[in-house]
């Protein structure tokens, strides 16, 4: 079988860049039937440790510090973006502009304007998009998803949705990016809670109105060290810096249908 090869980038390779990876590299392995390959062409960060790690142990072709030379790659047709979200839109933008199909983690912009203004540049470009609200295909939930659209339990009247992290809930967690204005721009209700939104739009349709409050419960974490995650924690006594964004939010909303 002749098989069409897709060009892949993947800008930002910390957890979710390295998650992504992993799942391009196993689709030969899950889907026999497959008219397609996913071939690693070009991987970005800002760390070049980072970077020679995604070439030599993940197989990417080439690697750099620079997203704009990866997303302007000749041989890349999908830029998968797993940079910190503040950075979304310009990638984003820069790769529908380029003629690329883009794959964005959630949220695709770390503000409402910039997810607005993102999705204005990829309509005009006609690229195909994506965003990364996985759990929406999770088996529970597309079951759940028929037994409404057939009917079987009867009128919706409510949906209870939460999203609990454990890395948010650590005092001791480190203050990445997520924490700060300029790395994540919203904290928890732009970020996890979207998974919750998402899911409520696809199970019980779009929201009308709302009101919602927030919190930051942990105001000071633990500096980050060289390499670390929102995974990794520090210890008691470490140096900490401010959280910028909240670490909590609550909402009460009110649907299309009533």
């Amino acid at each position: 079988m002749t098989r069409q090869k897709i060009g892949i980038a993947v800008i930002g390779f910390g957890w979710m860049g390295q998650a992504h990876t992993r799942s391009y590299l196993r689709i030969p392995t899950l889907f026999q039937e497959r008219t397609y390959d996913p071939e690693l062409i070009i991987i970005s960060d800002n760390m070049q440790d980072r970077v020679d790690e995604a070439v030599e142990s993940f197989g990417f072709r080439e690697g750099t510090t620079d997203w704009q030379a990866a997303v302007n790659h000749p041989d890349v047709d999908v830029v998968c973006i797993c940079a910190p979200n503040m950075l979304h839109e310009p990638i984003a933008i820069a790769a529908a502009e380029a003629g690329k199909h883009v794959f964005c983690e959630k949220p695709v912009g770390g503000t409402p304007e910039q997810t607005v203004r993102i999705e204005a540049a990829s309509r005009k470009a006609g690229v195909i998009t994506g965003v990364g609200y996985n759990y929406r295909w999770a088996p529970l939930v597309q079951y759940a998803k028929n037994l409404i659209a057939d009917g079987a339990l009867g009128e919706i009247t409510n949906y209870n949705g939460r999203f609990f992290t454990m890395y948010g809930s650590d005092p001791m967690g480190l203050l990445s990016w997520r924490f700060q204005l300029d790395g994540a721009g919203h904290g928890v209700s732009s970020d996890i809670l979207s998974h919750s939104i998402d899911l409520a739009h696809m199970l019980v349709g779009p929201i009308k109105k709302v009101v919602g409050t927030g919190h930051t419960y942990i105001p000071d974490r633990p500096l980050p060290k060289a390499g670390g995650t929102h995974y990794d924690a520090g210890q008691p006594g470490d140096p900490t810096g401010p959280v910028e964004n909240e670490d909590y939010f609550g909402a009460m909303v009110q649907f299309e249908s009533g």
